[in-house]
């Protein structure tokens, strides 16, 4: 009877600790995981349409590499109108496990304080298509966005002045 008591306790006890054990694993497992050089993330990032529309339509712009250290790294590229203080921001971040390159584009309007962005598959076409950096830099609806459909994207406006568009 006690070994069955003692067995029990045991289980008990090895399953109330698998989730640490699994979460240790697989926070070794990113290190074991080859990474990509500085070089190479640099000629991801440099390679993806958001980045080429960027630096196509804004020559002038700031560039900013950052590396994690173990491979991944993230670059951002940012433009900015001096005379409104308008900023847009484009973030590339490259993802080690999955080996996907996250992009999103950041407009900051300085004179109400406003922030859009937008993640994804739609990046590129906010970059082109929104003048950001034009006047006051408000974006006004309808959406010069359209999805793979061809109808406009809806900009969502939430209550802490956010404007956000996920593609």
């Amino acid at each position: 009877m006690g070994m069955a008591i003692a067995c029990s306790i045991f289980v008990l006890f090895v399953i109330s600790i698998m989730p640490h054990i699994m979460n240790q694993i697989e926070n070794n497992w990113d290190d074991v995981i080859p990474g990509k050089s500085n070089e190479e993330l640099k000629a991801m990032f440099y390679e993806t349409e958001s980045y080429k529309t960027f630096v196509s339509k804004y020559p002038e712009n700031g560039e900013y590499f950052d590396s994690y250290g173990n491979g991944g790294g993230r670059l951002e590229v940012t433009a900015m109108n001096f005379e409104s203080y308008n900023t847009l921001r484009l973030e590339l971040d490259y993802n080690k496990r999955t080996e996907s390159i996250r992009e999103e584009a950041n407009c900051y309007n300085q004179i109400d304080e406003r922030n859009y962005h937008i993640r994804g598959t739609l990046a590129t076409q906010f970059i082109e298509k929104i003048p950001c950096l034009d006047g006051p830099g408000i974006i006004s609806a309808p959406s010069p966005l359209i999805d793979e459909n061809g109808k406009p994207v809806i900009i969502e406006v939430h209550p802490e002045r956010e404007i956000v568009i996920v593609g």
